[in-house]
């Protein structure tokens, strides 16, 4: 039993300093390999939408005072989201002036009135706030040309693990001298395409942050789906407009109803699933829900070895220890062009084993899922949705024309 621990730690540390290797030497060559100067002319800003607005759009025949009374009496902290708000805008406002300064011509838009045109106007993205309004820059983006830097507009209580470190949030007159002067890199970060097949492959996406409500006509993702239907009779293949750069999530709705997925991961055989719902990653989602839905923790350890007959006593600290290895080597580079998949919660039995070909998590170049759903949901990045059931199927891959040049400072 201690040669199987001893493997078992060997392999995952094993792993662990080989990706510290390649990222050592990784840091190194971006570190030593500038770009060129970079001086934009238009700048999108893509500023997001804080709690008090949304609460506040929720409610506007409210008075400020009756507004800040209805959110205490249900338990909310009225100062806390309106002092997050302060600060959001706070920077936001730092963003302009600094354009200003740098005489830069710039356009403000939001998740409600993002527009392809603006995307299309803009040779830089700059988002304005966390990484989920990151992530939706970044499935707007349509082809692997135009550069996206993110600035964290509230570092205080957001990680911000897409965008700038937290210094740039009150110096963003730096952001710009560093591209001026070259002292910068492109990242260029693998995205997922989604390709539909089958006859019902154009209905009106919804978003998830909207609780899947039906969409409104103002809604940005709405009127981009319009401008995108073909005149005449549709077409049974569609690739879809937006990219994904963390992961899609494919399952039913309801989170407690089975999912049923036919799975190719390309050799061209359809094995059937029955899980919890089905997440396909990129190198920079692996280290987001991928992690969160394959990482150990101690008590798993433990009990997998009591398991397996190893009586020796091992202290919490190795325990986590091997947690750690184990989990970083989840985590794979954000510009290789290659899926992970995992299946979340695989029902196996008896009479419904392990199907053959298909692993509850690996690595494909081309993944095709043949929906067996009644109302499922194909997500991307946990916001734009598509209706995904039965008759539907997708084909997702990473190609290079769809990579999304991020602009990195390596401090």
């Amino acid at each position: 039993m201690m040669k199987f621990f001893t493997i078992l730690q060997r392999g995952a540390y094993s792993a662990q300093e080989f990706l510290k290797s390649r990222n050592s030497s990784k840091l190194l060559q971006i570190h030593k390999c500038f770009e060129s100067s970079f001086i934009p002319q238009r700048v999108l800003i893509l500023t997001k939408i804080s709690r008090y607005q949304i609460e506040r759009q929720a409610n506007p025949s409210l008075s400020e005072d009756q507004f800040k009374q209805g959110l205490l009496t249900r338990g909310t902290n009225y100062d806390a989201i309106f002092a997050g708000h302060q600060r959001n805008k706070a920077t936001e406002l730092r963003t302009i002036q600094a354009l200003k300064k740098q005489n830069i011509d710039f356009r403000i838009r939001d998740r409600h009135n993002i527009d392809i045109e603006s995307i299309d106007w803009a040779d830089l993205i700059v988002p304005v706030g966390g990484d989920g309004t990151f992530l939706l820059a970044a499935n707007m983006i349509a082809d692997n040309n135009k550069p996206i830097v993110g600035i964290n507009s509230d570092p205080e209580f957001s990680e911000g693990f897409l965008l700038l470190s937290f210094k740039y949030t009150n110096n963003i007159n730096e952001i710009f001298e560093r591209l001026k002067s070259g002292n910068f890199k492109y990242l260029m970060r693998s995205r997922i395409r989604i390709t539909l097949h089958g006859e019902n492959v154009w209905q009106m996406p919804f978003h998830m942050h909207e609780k899947c409500l039906p969409c409104e006509d103002d809604k940005f993702y709405v009127k981009y789906h319009k401008t995108t239907i073909p005149k005449g009779n549709l077409p049974k293949v569609r690739k879809l407009p937006w990219l994904a750069l963390n992961e899609v999530f494919i399952g039913e709705t309801l989170s407690a109803r089975i999912s049923i997925l036919h799975l190719d991961t390309g050799n061209g055989t359809f094995q059937k699933v029955k899980s919890s719902g089905l997440c396909v990653t990129t190198g920079t989602g692996s280290s987001s829900w991928y992690r969160n839905i394959n990482c150990l923790n101690p008590q798993m350890v433990e009990d997998v070895l009591s398991a397996a007959g190893c009586n020796n006593k091992f202290s919490h600290e190795e325990f986590k220890k091997i947690c750690f290895d184990f989990n970083s080597q989840l985590q794979y580079p954000a510009e290789k062009l290659q899926l992970a998949y995992v299946v979340r919660d695989m029902i196996v039995k008896h009479i419904w084993p392990l199907p053959n070909n298909i692993q509850p998590r690996d690595f494909c170049d081309k993944l095709t899922i043949r929906s067996q759903c009644y109302d499922g949901g194909l997500v991307i990045d946990g916001g734009i949705a598509i209706h995904f059931n039965v008759g539907t199927t997708a084909v997702l891959e990473t190609l290079e024309q769809d990579s999304l040049r991020n602009i990195v400072f390596q401090d």
